[in-house]
């Protein structure tokens, strides 16, 4: 399977390489970079290093190590620069001013910490996972990650233990606890069962980023059987996370993918698609009291846990006009619902760091999902766009960070470099 089906022609004036040289340019740090993008997946984020005060995830250090190299390949005359770059640059400043302006300078220390994760997350995936050969070892190493993690999440289950995170915990003690390791907490079990939480931080963000990698490998180079099995894997390992955002992840790809499968002869199925999206948001809006009410109390288990979120939503959305355009940066408010349980990335990030840096972070992800002009888009483009959409929306009800907030950035990187190669036009390589 190719790229797009039909082979990329370099016939755009602005096309200055073939397939083969452009690949040649990253195959060097290829081998390294993605396994240092990925190993996260893996590798719980209670292993890290202290080093004044800085938490040093193998996540991290890779993105260290990385950052600059990418930096420097990506100025290359034989690279081209997307909008993407440019909001992802913003994004990255915009976060440590706004935190540094709002909360002095260790609050722009933690918005630094915050930014290389996701933002070198971006850059390093957008320039070193470019072209085919390095798609191919992503997809790879996704799939061998994932089922360890999947096996560990089994294991989670038949123990009543998650096994992984309590054996990280013997050798490091934690320096932050997002949970507790009591049976009978809500976070632990839920409807009588252990929830699976696998080498996360929580069972949401395991269960959601199953659901990501079932969209990746549904639409990644293999026999369709090959690929139906993965997915179908992923879902099963999602599943056990028991949470409602997991559900609505393997839901938004399911669908998206019989969709694209039964309407494939029809060119027009994707826009078709959008403005139905369109068409939901607003016959909502019009026809319920509290759009957001609706909303969260129909993605949600429990209604009752629906109408939790709303009362956070409330809350932080009243902290947040506080200050809006800067955010209040890292700081501790002394309540509850602000200081450790607000569940929506959408809003945690306008409490840090401010409204506009929230816009930012809506702009950087649709802009890379830009069509090119002229090109029909390939199928690995399309499943990095459906993970975009899920973490958009998933991004309601779920707070990313750690490993899963640095994989965000990892996915957008990926998808603008798919969006690269496509615009350069150089010659297609078969996958």
């Amino acid at each position: 399977m190719s790229y797009s089906g039909n082979a990329l022609v370099a016939r755009r004036p602005y096309a200055r390489a073939t397939a083969v040289e452009l690949s040649s340019t990253v195959q060097p740090r290829t081998s390294l970079a993605v396994p240092l993008l990925l190993v996260g997946i893996v590798l719980p984020s209670g292993l890290q290093l202290l080093i004044a005060g800085a938490k040093l995830t193998p996540t991290r250090i890779g993105l260290i190590i990385l950052f600059l190299p990418a930096l420097s390949r990506l100025m290359q005359p034989n690279r081209r620069l997307l909008i993407s770059d440019g909001l992802a640059a913003m994004l990255a400043i915009g976060m440590v001013v706004a935190a540094g302006y709002a909360a002095g300078l260790q609050s722009a220390f933690s918005a630094a910490a915050e930014a290389l994760d996701f933002v070198g997350g971006y850059f390093v995936a957008r320039v070193f996972v470019f072209g085919p050969t390095a798609i191919r070892q992503f997809v790879r190493l996704l799939k061998v990650f994932t089922a360890i993690a999947i096996c560990v999440a089994v294991g989670d289950v038949l123990t009543g233990h998650w096994i992984a995170r309590e054996a990280v915990a013997a050798i490091f003690p934690p320096q932050e606890m997002f949970l507790t390791d009591d049976p009978s907490s809500g976070d632990g079990v839920r409807a009588g069962l252990r929830r699976a939480i696998s080498t996360f931080d929580h069972p949401i963000l395991y269960g959601v980023f199953c659901s990501l990698a079932a969209a990746i490998l549904l639409y990644s180079p293999e026999r369709a059987a090959k690929r139906l099995m993965w997915a179908g894997l992923c879902f099963v390992g999602g599943l056990l996370s028991l949470s409602s955002a997991a559900v609505m992840g393997i839901a938004i790809v399911g669908s998206s993918y019989v969709y694209d499968q039964l309407m494939w002869r029809s060119s027009w199925r994707w826009s078709l698609l959008w403005i139905g999206a369109g068409a939901f948001v607003v016959a909502v809006t019009l026809a319920a009291n509290n759009p957001l009410s609706w909303i969260l109390s129909h993605v949600t288990f429990d209604p009752q846990t629906g109408f939790y979120r709303l009362m956070i939503w409330d809350a932080v959305s009243a902290q947040v006009w506080q200050a809006p355009l800067t955010g209040a940066g890292f700081v501790t408010f002394g309540y509850y619902l602000l200081d450790r349980t607000v569940d929506s990335v959408w809003l945690v990030t306008s409490l840090h760091y401010g409204v506009p840096v929230t816009i930012l972070l809506i702009g950087l992800n649709l802009s890379a999902l830009l069509p090119v002009p002229g090109q029909r888009p390939s199928e690995i483009q399309r499943g990095f766009t459906i993970v975009c959409l899920v973490f958009l929306l998933t991004g309601l009800t779920v707070h990313f960070w750690n490993y899963m907030w640095t994989f965000w950035g990892v996915c957008i990187g990926v998808r603008a470099s798919l969006r690269e190669w496509q615009m350069l036009g150089a010659q297609d390589e078969q996958l």
